[in-house]
């Protein structure tokens, strides 16, 4: 296991030389963060109304989350020995395909949590429904198996796609090498035996992350009464907490796919 373990130290080591690759993914939460803090106010005002951002400002908010995630794989391409990112349209438009349908079945895990939480919310005031943490040990724990469904389905999503894009961005600059090829690449990375028990390993660690991020979303770990600072609180420690682990993902992943490109020639 521990040989199998040697691309976790690689990263770390690649991550202390370069700690610029934290930079994005903190933009990202500091952005976040921000936004959470309007949508929260706005909530709070809005009289027991639902509260929704304009069309604009939600793809203004999708493109962000893009262009952050673009130029977060093209730095650590360069960190792990690679040049960066060819800016030509067609490899940009078949990211953003790969990054769109990561992002909608997000959405579906997403209002799939969103519709268990309800259950389990008795208060109808949209803000105490939108920060609502379980505090009560039984509801607790008949959460547990509607919260395994959505870490493993999460966590697989996030990975499987997080690899894909990853696959994609290695021999982005051969235009031959298009969205199916990068997928077929994948998929023999999975099946061959090496690859797979290195992406089994840090599909674990992902898997931990996953469930501290369903803990933090749904139960009250910290002793506060005020509904809305509980809810910012553990809204912004679950995303700092994303942003570390976030870049050593990344990274992982690269060295992962290089192991198997390595292997095959």
């Amino acid at each position: 296991m521990s040989t199998h373990a040697t691309f976790f130290k690689q990263s770390l080591f690649v991550l202390s030389k370069n700690p610029i690759l934290f930079l994005l993914p903190f933009a990202g939460t500091a952005l976040s963060i921000i936004i959470e803090f309007i949508f929260i106010e706005e909530l709070y005002y809005s009289n027991g109304n639902k509260v929704f951002f304009p069309n604009v400002i939600l793809f203004g908010i999708f493109f962000a989350a893009f262009v952050i995630t673009y130029f977060q794989l093209s730095l650590s391409r360069k960190s792990v020995g690679l040049s960066g990112l060819y800016n030509h349209s067609v490899g940009v438009l078949e990211l953003l395909a790969i990054y769109a349908t990561y992002s909608l079945v997000l959405f579906f895990i997403g209002s799939y949590e969103g519709q268990i939480r309800e259950a389990y919310h008795l208060r109808s005031d949209s803000v105490s429904m939108y920060a609502f943490k379980l505090t009560n040990y039984h509801d607790i724990i008949n959460i547990i198996p509607s919260g395994v469904v959505i870490v493993l389905l999460s966590t697989l999503t996030s990975f499987l796609f997080s690899a894909w894009m990853v696959q994609y961005v290695i021999n982005e600059h051969d235009i031959r090498y298009g969205l199916l090829e990068s997928l077929r690449r994948l998929t023999r990375d999975i099946v061959f035996k090496d690859t797979r028990k290195k992406m089994l390993l840090l599909f674990l660690v992902t898997l931990v992350i996953s469930m501290l991020d369903f803990v933090l979303t749904n139960v009250a770990i910290i002793r506060i009464s005020n509904v809305l600072q509980l809810y910012l609180y553990q809204f912004m420690i679950l995303s700092i907490v994303d942003s570390v682990y976030a870049p050593l993902f990344s990274i992982c992943l690269f060295f992962i796919a290089l192991s198997r490109s390595f292997t095959s020639e």
